[in-house]
Order: structure tokens, then C-alpha cells, then sequence
């Protein structure tokens, strides 16, 4: 016959651990931390991002409590691999409507000067550890 001893949120079994962790009381911490993480990881990539008209930016946003962040494609998509793209059929940048665009081997180039492809990338290199610490702060794990 085994000896069980229980303690508050968890029993010892006959040698075995067995432990149940309630994190109810974090759930507000790491929805705050979440929010506050996706909201930073977009305002730094803003300064990486290509300016043209300012609409990419504007137009990028936050979603889902802060795990994903829209940048509005396909201006976006081409932007971000810092490739040239052109029509299928045109082999023009400036597509007719409807038409699918391809990349090319010729790599965009960028008027301002932080500016670059993959700007998420260069945000996370330049801000990450920044982000990780502030998470565990806002989380109650640092």
C-alpha cells in the first residue's frame, strides 16, 4: 500500500511528484506583457520599414492581443524580401490589375537611410534584448 501525502495544489505519491500549477492569477500579467509586446515590436520596426507615402506604416497594426503583427500586403510582402517583383505577363513593376507579380534576382533599393529589407529582422537584432527583459518584468518573471 503506498503513502500519499497531500499538500496544497499538489500530492507525493510512494516516491512519485506530482504537481499542479495554477497560473490563474499570472493570466492578466501575460495578457499586459503580450499586448505590450506586439504594440513595441511594431512601433520599432516603423524606423526600418521603406517610406513612401507613410501608408505602410499607418496602415500596419497590431492583432489578436499582440501575437501577430500586419504589415498590408502585397506592397508589404515585396517591400519586406527587398526584391524587385513584375508582372508575369508585362514583365513591368507596374502590373496591370490582375496580374500576378514574380520576383527577380534585382534587389530593391531604399531612399531612407534605416530603411532596409526585413525589417523585423534588424528591429529584433537592435531591440530583442530590450523586448525579452521587459516581457519577463511586465510577466512578474524579472
Amino acid at each position: 500500500m503506498s503513502q500519499t501525502f497531500h499538500f496544497k495544489n499538489f500530492s507525493y505519491v510512494a516516491g512519485n511528484l506530482r504537481v499542479e500549477i495554477k497560473f490563474d492569477r499570472f493570466s492578466r500579467q501575460f495578457t499586459e506583457a503580450q499586448r505590450w509586446l506586439g504594440d513595441q515590436v511594431l512601433e520599432d520596426c516603423k524606423p526600418y520599414m521603406p517610406i513612401r507615402t507613410g501608408s505602410m506604416q499607418q496602415r500596419s497594426k497590431v492583432n489578436n492581443g499582440g501575437t501577430e503583427i500586419e504589415f498590408p500586403g502585397p506592397y508589404a510582402r515585396f517591400q519586406y524580401e527587398g526584391i524587385v517583383m513584375i508582372g508575369e505577363k508585362t514583365g513591368s513593376p507596374w502590373a496591370r490589375r490582375g496580374e500576378h507579380k514574380v520576383p527577380t534576382n534585382r534587389r530593391l533599393s531604399y531612399s531612407s537611410g534605416t530603411a532596409t529589407s526585413h525589417w523585423f529582422d534588424t528591429a529584433k537584432a537592435q531591440h530583442g534584448a530590450f523586448w525579452i527583459a521587459e516581457v519577463k518584468r511586465r510577466a512578474g518573471g524579472g
